[in-house]
Parts: structure tokens; C-alpha cells; sequence
């Protein structure tokens, strides 16, 4: 049998139905043309419950495999699924998404076409529920950009983009990207951050990003994932690991991490600025939450989380926790 051209890899946390509906997407929808790979589950849940459904699709037209990565981790998953790949072309796909029809072949034809070692594709939002009335277009979710495919993303030595980097719905180069044992620092696995971490720790290395809006990921987003208390607690854990990765990268940590300190300070001052010259109408209203209080909140949350980058809240043990 012939090598995959591309592996598929899935880190999955006790989200069983999503993962095997991903796994369907990816084996009947992913690419039409028939390109070949593989799917790599790489299983972080503490129950192992990829293992049962890895073996459902053992006599399938697609490869899929189970690799154990403990302890919960998600770099650590990160690290597992593509040590254990069998492609030279990675595609990184969270558990909690589905994909359009030809994901694959889009995403491989910008990479090649493009001459890019990353692609990143778009992201949009398929929501358990109504989102809330302040944000109906749930933007703290969606990646999208009204440019064309092969777009270079420049990357800003302090992490900034037109679009959001991480690692969902990406495709690498291995040789170029993925060298060495762990791509991925699990001093970011339970917190979040590992991938703009990477993406930062290759820009040194003149990391080339390019876009591709044609491939679509569709990311499940369930109702206590649109809960203000979540998404605030998230906006303020994602200022400290943006700092924290920042730091981690910096040249000199100590001016960049007193830098980025002041920076959220200013930015809190300012937005309670703003906070009071809204908060009576706020009231007068009778307490409704508005988009642009909503806005206003979030980002002095990651104000804030900028302050306190050295204790990484870990969010993906607090998430788990809550959906229990």
C-alpha cells in the first residue's frame, strides 16, 4: 500500500459524537479528488474511548488510527498525533468540528500552489442554540478574511494577524515546521496558547502563512461555550497566554513582559473609562447585556489577563469541569 500523502490528526477530550462525526466528514467528504491519507486520532481523554471508535472504520477506504497521548494535555496530544503521522503533510483538525466537501483538496492545493508552509482555512460557526442577543454573529468563534487562497498572513513579532493563528484547521509542512520532538510546549497544554507559541517560534525562522477562505471547518459551539462567564473567563486567559507567548519569544523577557504589563494597564484604564460613560444607560435599560458593553468587557478581561501572564489560568480543565 502506498503512503499517505496527508495525514489527518485529531486530538479528542471527551467529545466521543463530534469525534466520530468528524472522522465521518473527513473519510466521505474531505477530499473528493481522491487524494491519499490518513486519519490519526490522538486520543487525550482519560476513558480511551477513541480506541472503540478508531475500530469501527478499520475496514474502511481510509486509514484511521488511535494513538494513545496521556497525561490530558493538549500539546502533548499535539505532539503524539504527529510523531506518530505517516505523512510529510500534516492537517490539524479539532475534535469539535466538520468540514466542508473537498477541505483536503482545497487546503492542499493552496500549500502547493502557494509555496507556503502553513495554510490556514476559514472557520465558521454552527452554534448548539441561538447565540445571545449582544453577539449573533458568534465572533469570538469564526476565522474568516474577504481575501483570495495562496493570501500570504503576515505575522507581527507580537503575534499579531488579520486573522486568528492557531492550529485548527491548518496544514503543515513536517520537515519545515514540525522538527524536533515536541513542536508544541506543554507548559501551554493545559491553558492554551501552544499554538501561537509555534507560530510565534517559527516566525523567527521566516514562517510562511498563507490563506485559504475556500476550505471551510464548521466549529460545534455548545450553549455554555456562549455563556458571558465563560467567554470572559476565556478573553482574560487568552490576554495571559498571548503575553506569556510573547515573552516566551521575546528577545529580552523582561522588557517585553513589562511592556506588555503596561500595555494592559493603560488599556484597563481606558476601558473603564469607557465603562462609565455606559454603564448608566447600561442600567437604565435594565441590565441587558448590548455588543458593545459585551465588547468592552472581553477586552478589558484580556487587558487584564496581559497583567497576570505569569499564572496561566488552565481553561481546558476548568471547560471540561463545567460540562460535567
Amino acid at each position: 500500500m502506498e503512503p499517505p500523502l496527508i495525514s489527518i490528526v485529531i486530538c479528542t477530550f471527551n467529545r466521543p459524537d463530534s469525534l466520530a462525526r468528524l472522522v465521518d466528514d473527513c473519510i466521505g467528504r474531505a477530499s473528493p479528488k481522491g487524494l491519499r491519507f490518513e486519519v490519526v486520532i490522538s486520543d487525550n481523554s482519560p476513558a480511551g474511548y477513541g480506541r472503540d471508535i478508531v475500530a469501527g472504520y478499520q475496514r474502511g477506504p481510509v486509514p484511521v488510527r488511535h494513538v494513545s497521548a496521556h497525561p490530558a494535555n493538549i500539546s502533548i496530544a499535539r505532539n503524539r498525533g504527529i510523531g506518530t503521522a505517516h505523512a510529510d503533510i500534516i492537517a490539524l483538525l479539532d475534535d469539535d468540528v466538520t468540514i466542508a466537501s473537498g477541505w483536503l483538496d482545497r487546503m492542499y492545493a493552496t500549500l502547493d500552489a502557494s509555496g507556503a508552509d502553513c495554510v490556514l482555512s476559514a472557520v465558521s460557526v454552527r452554534p448548539a442554540e441561538d447565540p445571545p442577543v449582544w453577539d449573533r454573529e458568534t465572533r469570538q468563534f469564526v476565522r474568516a478574511w474577504p481575501m483570495p487562497d495562496g493570501t500570504p498572513i503576515p505575522l507581527g513579532r507580537g503575534g499579531g494577524s488579520p486573522v486568528t493563528v492557531s492550529t485548527n484547521a491548518s496544514m503543515w509542512r513536517r520537515q519545515r515546521c514540525f522538527r524536533g520532538g515536541e513542536p508544541f510546549d506543554p507548559a501551554f497544554g493545559k491553558s492554551g496558547g501552544e499554538d501561537l507559541d509555534l507560530f510565534l517560534r517559527l516566525r523567527r525562522e521566516d514562517l510562511r502563512i498563507a490563506w485559504c477562505g475556500s476550505a471551510v471547518a464548521y466549529e460545534w459551539v455548545p450553549a455554555h461555550r456562549m455563556n458571558f462567564r465563560y467567554l470572559f473567563l476565556r478573553a482574560f486567559s487568552g490576554g495571559q497566554v498571548f503575553a506569556a507567548a510573547v515573552i516566551h519569544n521575546a528577545d529580552r523577557a523582561w522588557l517585553s513582559a513589562s511592556g506588555l504589563m503596561l500595555r494592559g494597564l493603560l488599556q484597563c484604564a481606558g476601558g473603564c473609562l469607557l465603562l462609565l460613560l455606559r454603564v448608566v444607560p447600561y442600567v437604565m435599560r435594565g441590565g441587558s447585556l448590548t455588543p458593545a458593553l459585551a465588547v468592552l468587557l472581553l477586552k478589558m478581561a484580556g487587558a487584564a489577563g496581559k497583567c497576570f501572564w505569569f499564572y496561566k489560568i488552565p481553561l481546558y480543565p476548568i471547560e471540561a469541569a463545567g460540562q460535567r
